[in-house]
């Protein structure tokens, strides 16, 4: 009997980041759990900036990122474990697969292209080269 899988579907709010976890939840077996992970790239602290305007800038960015998923987090009835995370997208999103244990990491692809990703370096590409499990790109 194959072990259930234990998914993390990296989310940022993008059309992509909806189908990757459109695809996790086609995958799911009886007993295997979905991580949505949201990861938040950190602010400068500065005197300029106070505590409660980073702190309400995270929980917008959070609101907009978690928007489109709702309707599925309902559907999936307990399957699903939701994560917001502060810090550098794809170091963060391996570690946090490595210390859930996920069998695999399913993310949105935003498709710029081979040529733009050699010179802007996207976060699923980094997360593929830094991840032990394997890494489905969702376009």
């Amino acid at each position: 009997m194959a072990k259930p899988q234990n998914i993390l579907v990296s989310i940022d709010g993008s059309d992509n980041a909806l189908r990757a976890l459109k695809f996790s939840l086609s995958l799911v077996q009886p007993g295997g759990r979905i991580h949505l992970l949201y990861v938040q790239v950190p602010v400068a602290r500065s005197w300029v900036l106070s505590e409660e305007l980073i702190e309400e800038h995270y929980r917008r960015q959070e609101e907009a990122a978690l928007k489109k998923v709702r309707g599925y987090l309902k559907r999936a009835k307990g399957r699903i474990a939701i994560q917001v995370c502060i810090g550098e997208p794809a170091p963060t999103i391996v570690e946090y697969a490595r210390k859930k244990r996920c069998t695999q990491i399913v993310m949105g692809n935003r498709g710029h292209g081979a040529i733009a990703g050699m010179f802007l370096g996207s976060v699923a590409m980094k997360v593929v080269q830094l991840s032990q499990i394997p890494v489905t790109l969702v376009k």
